[in-house]
């Protein structure tokens, strides 16, 4: 009996030991984090709305959770350290992987409905003959305003095989045309390419995600056989993405060993990220950006003009220095904290600052917050060419 007393008397000891250590090691001061669990005002709070809200039904304790994370979250005043609830995660992790279940395409709010910016190509949406321009006023029958993207895109997607009802308006059709699509697996298309004059190719790049390099490679591969002489690379409206996306591009253009980025967090320690291969040094580089590219957007340009390996041509970037690191909770939800900032080759910490420009351009006033513009006004677009003209009739290569 003094045997199991004594033994049940360690376990209880370790439990505690255990309980106190862990809370030091994640919230610094286990007393701290015990008069944050067990405040009397959050209690009380919590206690009156659920006896005295007039919609009982709008109080759960899941929403009260929920609501208390995301204030802690938004409490530190960062607008990327934030709270994620299972289904915020759910897309969180879509757009990073790259992948989904839908129809695939590319929608923005339009004056009155939402806008078909792109069907990505081969997906069901273009084998069903969505247009950009298509304006979409219904799914399953359900009518939508320019407001409602969020609903479109929960509308819109679904499991591989069912079918969804789009209905659109189109210029130039008097009439709403119904269009029955079947969902399928839909890969997120980042990059797209093409030849433009002079044998000067253009890679347009949307987002960073874990598919985008390879997307990134395969394009540059066909253009350089296509007889590439200088490149554009298009990182406007590219709000940003993946660390490890970006680091892999940036290689692509520089020497093995060159310095693309390096982190610094709280404790003051740094993490260098390098050029891990000899990639194209020769073949002349502009890079295009506006006051959308953000995040590892502006890794990416901001190593290549730092490494003097590209000219930058547009506007003076957003100005995003900083690096989340996401955290699962464990039931689904998750919580994204900014845990360090990044320095560029030359040092520059960019953040509320953003990248300047070699050559400010800015678009035609109609056009400066359009994705979409013609190429016979896309000012920025045409100093490029006219840069790489002047780069490639010097080059030797």
């Amino acid at each position: 009996m003094k045997r199991k007393l004594q033994t049940l008397a360690i376990a209880l000891i370790t439990a505690i030991v255990t309980y106190i250590v862990t809370t030091y090691v994640y919230f610094g001061s286990p007393i701290y984090t015990n008069k944050l669990v067990t405040n009397s005002k959050v209690s009380k709070v919590i206690w009156l709305l659920k006896k005295y809200y007039y919609e009982p039904k709008d109080i759960s304790d899941q929403k009260i959770i929920d609501g208390a994370i995301d204030g802690i979250a938004a409490s530190v005043g960062d607008p990327y350290t934030e709270y994620f609830t299972k289904k915020e995660y759910d897309e969180f992790i879509i757009q990073s992987k790259g992948t989904y279940f839908g129809i695939g395409v590319t929608i923005e709010p339009g004056e009155h409905y939402i806008e078909v910016v792109t069907p990505f190509e081969g997906s069901p949406a273009y084998k069903a003959g969505i247009k950009p321009g298509d304006k979409i006023i219904r799914v399953n029958g359900i009518n939508l305003t320019s407001k409602d993207i969020e609903k479109a895109v929960n509308l819109m997607r679904g499991p591989k095989g069912t079918s969804v009802t789009v209905t659109i308006l189109r210029n130039g059709s008097s009439k709403p045309i119904d269009l029955k699509i079947v969902r399928d697996e839909v890969k997120i298309k980042t990059v797209s390419s093409s030849i433009l004059e002079n044998n000067i190719g253009y890679i347009k790049i949307t987002n960073f995600d874990e598919n985008t390099p390879q997307d990134f490679y395969n394009s540059y591969d066909k253009l350089k056989i296509s007889g590439c002489r200088g490149l554009i690379i298009d990182l406007r409206f590219n709000p940003g993405g993946l660390l490890e996306s970006v680091v892999d591009i940036a290689s692509n253009f520089l020497k093995k060993g060159q310095l693309i980025v390096y982190l610094k967090d709280r404790y003051n320690h740094k993490e260098y990220f390098k050029s891990y291969k000899n990639g194209d040094t020769v073949t002349p580089l502009v890079v295009l950006t506006n006051k959308y590219s953000a995040s590892a957007s502006e890794i990416l340009a901001g190593c290549l003009k730092d490494q003097k390996r590209a000219k930058i041509v547009g506007e003076k970037t957003f100005g995003k220095g900083v690096v989340q690191q996401v955290f699962d909770l464990g039931d689904g939800s998750a919580i994204k904290i900014t845990v360090s900032q990044y320095l560029l080759p030359s040092g520059a910490y960019i953040h509320k600052k953003g990248i300047v420009p070699d050559f400010k351009v800015n678009q035609p006033k109609e056009y400066q917050d359009k994705m979409n513009v013609p190429m016979d006004k896309d000012l920025q677009l045409k100093k490029a060419i006219e840069i790489l003209k002047d780069e490639i009739s010097k080059s030797k290569f």
